[in-house]
């Protein structure tokens, strides 16, 4: 069940004592696939861009590998990952977040993203979602927890980039495979989990998961001028947002007009005039 992530990618402390004039952020490379150019992949680098963050786009032009009649599939994604992190692997100051893109949305910029990632003081933080997917006979084997969600969700995850290389080095699978599936068993394996350093994101201080929580956060009885403003103030580890179901992709579509302050009753819709067409000489 893919999560519907509001990826709660918000702002950070500065680093003492930094290199030069280097900002914090210049460490933070975000990875997304996109086979094809949609309208969800333009949305998302539309919010990457508002916020200045330095994105790359893994697998545009390829076909989608994923056998018809299967739910799962993402193993393409862990594929064209691997093969990204080969020329970060040893780059031990540098922070990758991975996230899916057409249903993405950033909130917030790489300074509070970064900050919420460090107070995790873990190597590679993942999403985490309410219900277990694909494989629910897997639940007894997950840790308990007593507060926010239980289970592992790969819509989203951030780490360091040794870490990452070594939770994708096993990675042998078909593209059809579910990569949801893989990181669930190494996250569910105790010596792996630690060698690797992970964790759940399980309040959503980074990653925040739509399905299930169709509730808006400003509650009702506030103009959707505000949205962003009481989404921040009120949900402030909210980063990003993912969706995979109607409902959700409807919902999203609706955050997306507003976070991050694409219409606003100041400015109105500061984006509806992009990929115009002119009808000159038509007709």
């Amino acid at each position: 069940m893919r999560p519907l992530l509001l990826l709660a990618l918000l702002g950070w402390l500065l680093l003492a004592e930094a290199k030069g004039d280097a900002k914090p952020e210049d460490n933070l490379l975000v990875l997304t696939v996109a086979t094809k150019e949609t309208e969800g992949f333009r949305r998302f680098k539309r919010s990457a861009q508002f916020f200045n963050y330095k994105i790359q786009a893994l697998g545009l032009g390829e076909d989608w590998n994923v056998e018809k009649g299967t739910s799962a599939g993402g193993g393409q994604k862990v594929r064209l990952l691997k093969k990204a992190l080969e020329k970060h692997a040893d780059k031990e100051d540098l922070v990758i977040l991975f996230a899916d893109s057409y249903d993405v949305l950033f909130a917030s910029g790489p300074r509070e993203l970064l900050k919420k990632f460090r107070q995790a003081r873990s190597q590679v933080v993942f999403s985490a979602e309410e219900l277990i997917y694909p494989d629910r006979r897997l639940e007894t084997k997950y840790p308990v927890v007593s507060d926010g969600k239980r289970f592992l969700g790969s819509g989203g995850f951030i780490g360091y980039a040794p870490n990452l290389s070594k939770l994708v080095a096993e990675w042998e699978g078909q593209d059809s495979d579910s990569d949801q599936l893989f990181y669930t068993k190494i996250f569910l394996d105790p010596e792996k989990r630690e060698q690797i350093n992970i964790t759940l994101d399980h309040r959503c201080r980074i990653f925040q998961n739509l399905d299930g929580a169709l509730v808006s956060p400003w509650g009702q009885g506030h103009l959707p001028g505000a949205c962003y403003e009481l989404t921040a103030s009120v949900l402030t580890s909210e980063l990003s947002v993912m969706p995979s179901f109607p409902a959700v992709v409807l919902q999203l579509n609706y955050l997306g007009n507003y976070i991050p302050r694409f219409w606003t009753f100041e400015t109105g819709c500061t984006v509806c005039d992009e990929g115009l067409r002119s009808l000159k000489g038509i007709g």
